[in-house]
């Protein structure tokens, strides 16, 4: 069995959830993390048993024995960060979402088609169980066509790193929207083979954030820094072929709890995926008789599945589930929105 000796740049949060993975795939050998606080970086070597550290992630890159990057440093450094680690020749999974913007994401591409390395983008959700069975329900047809979809992540107090990176337009590219409304956006139009968009409405707000509520755990607080982005953010999307979308996607909001959702409206059968409970619900006929069916499809961790989904596309098993073109779909869905809330208008694609 081939061994795999992975970097990480950036030893905050989400690097906890790769690194958690790597344990359970046994390809999976992490030899060297880089961030710019040594003691953050040195704590999770010390934890993870990570031989190297770094404070500076192109050092890594140069003089750790590694052929795989995971990239994990805040938005506005995906870019930057996967081009240069894509130049010195290591295939590179990306943290969501893969870009500030549009440009950004070609750039990435073109790197990696020029490095001829796999670049994939870290939309682990679908690799959920729940998320594959709709995929196979709908390959098959069980749903008929599919014309609208409702889908969101929305949170009652879950604004991340008040005054951090995570809160700042400049360094994160946006608030909710590019943060957890990529990920249902991503989820829903991956299980639709991404259909041909049309126009988009969207409307974003902020009413928490900048009076310091609806404040969560996730992420450090910096007092003296700001919030410029939006805490919520609605969005309509069109698709040539008569199918329609909406999206909710807030940090903080007055509602029961917090809800990540997905609903399926087909001509032969609909679904709901709730996330958060690992719910699927099937709303169909049976014998003429309306029908529903609650599934519960064994559970997977979905983080180990994506790093064994990337080793086998570095290996040459299997193509990346989540392709970086994918990825470049959802960013210029996402830059469409903010530019429809920006404007007032519609923008037509």
């Amino acid at each position: 069995m081939r061994t795999h000796k992975i970097g990480i740049i950036g030893a905050g949060g989400i690097a906890l959830a790769h690194l958690e993975a790597a344990k359970r795939e046994p390809r999976a050998e992490i030899v060297a993390i880089a961030d710019v606080s040594r003691e953050t970086a040195a704590e999770k070597a010390e934890q993870y048993g990570i031989a190297h550290v770094f404070t500076d992630y192109e050092e890594m890159l140069s003089q750790a024995p590694i052929d795989a990057v995971i990239v994990c440093v805040p938005n506005y450094l995906h870019a930057q960060a996967a081009k240069q680690a894509l130049a010195a020749g290591k295939h590179l999974l990306c943290e969501k979402p893969m870009a500030m913007n549009a440009q950004q994401a070609e750039d990435m591409i073109e790197a990696a088609k020029q490095a001829g390395k796999i670049l994939m983008v870290a939309q682990n959700n679908r690799f959920r169980s729940q998320a594959q069975q709709v995929k196979a329900w709908l390959d098959e047809g069980r749903l008929g066509s599919i014309y609208h979809a409702k889908t969101g992540w929305v949170r009652r107090n879950g604004i991340p790193g008040w005054g951090s990176w995570f809160t700042q337009k400049e360094l994160a590219g946006g608030g909710p929207l590019i943060d957890i409304g990529v990920h249902m956006l991503d989820l829903t139009l991956w299980l639709l083979d991404h259909p041909k968009p049309v126009s988009v409405i969207g409307q974003t707000y902020a009413q928490f954030g900048p009076h310091k509520r609806g404040l969560s755990e996730w992420g450090r607080r910096e007092e003296n820094g700001k919030f410029d982005v939006e805490d919520m953010a609605v969005a309509m999307i069109t698709f040539e072929n008569g199918f329609s979308l909406t999206l909710d996607a807030s940090w903080a909001s007055h509602i029961e709890k917090e809800n990540v959702f997905l609903q399926l409206y087909g001509q032969e059968g609909g679904v709901s995926l709730g996330l958060l409970e690992e719910k699927l619900t099937l709303y169909h006929e049976w014998g003429g008789v309306t029908a529903t069916t609650e599934l519960s499809p064994t559970p997977c961790n979905e983080r180990v599945m994506l790093l064994a989904n990337f080793l086998d596309a570095v290996e040459g098993k299997a193509q990346p589930l989540c392709t970086p073109e994918q990825a470049l779909y959802i960013t210029r869905l996402i830059e469409a929105i903010y530019q429809s809330a920006q404007t007032g208008e519609a923008v037509r694609l």
